[in-house]
C-alpha cells in the first residue's frame, strides 16, 4: 500500500512540475518536493559525530590522509555534525552502514569494511577539496 501511495504522489509531483511554466526550474522543484516527501520515510540517524571523530582519529586508512584527517579533526562541532549527517545519508543511498566503520564486532566481511572506509574517505576528500577550492576562489 505504501508503494502505491508513493507512486501516486510521484506521478502527481511529475504532473505538477510539468504544468509549471518553463521559466521555473522544474528539476529543482521536484527535488525539493521529493526531499520533503521522503524525509519521514528515511531512517533516523542517531548522533554519530563522536563515533565518527573517534574513527577519524584511529583509522589506519585515514592516517594515510594526514591533511584530510587534520581538517576533519579541526572542524567545529556544528560543521562536523553537518558533514557526518551528509556522510550518513550518502551511506544509506549506497546501502552501506556507517556503523561498519565504528563497530569492530559488526558482522561484515573485512573487504566490505575496507570498501566502506574507502568510500567515506573519498566522500570526505571531495568535500575537503570543494571547501578549499571555495576558499581559494574567495581570496
Amino acid at each position: 500500500m505504501h508503494i502505491f501511495i508513493a507512486v501516486v504522489v510521484l506521478a502527481l509531483l511529475v504532473g505538477w512540475v510539468r504544468s509549471e511554466p518553463r521559466r521555473s526550474e522544474p528539476k529543482k522543484k521536484l527535488q525539493a518536493v521529493w526531499t520533503e516527501f521522503s524525509v519521514p520515510f528515511m531512517p533516523k540517524h542517531k548522533n554519530l559525530t563522536p563515533r565518527f571523530r573517534a574513527w577519524v582519529e584511529t583509522s589506519a586508512l585515514m592516517a594515510k590522509e594526514p591533511a584530510l584527517q587534520a581538517w576533519l579533526l579541526g572542524l567545529h562541532a556544528e560543521g562536523l555534525q553537518a558533514l557526518v549527517k551528509k556522510v550518513a545519508e550518502f551511506c544509506v543511498e549506497m546501502d552501506v552502514k556507517l556503523d561498519w566503520l565504528f563497530d569492530a564486532k559488526a558482522a561484515v566481511e573485512p573487504n566490505a569494511r575496507i570498501a566502506a572506509e574507502d568510500m567515506v574517505i573519498d566522500y570526505c576528500k571531495i568535500v575537503f577539496k570543494a571547501v578549499h577550492s571555495q576558499k581559494v576562489a574567495h581570496e
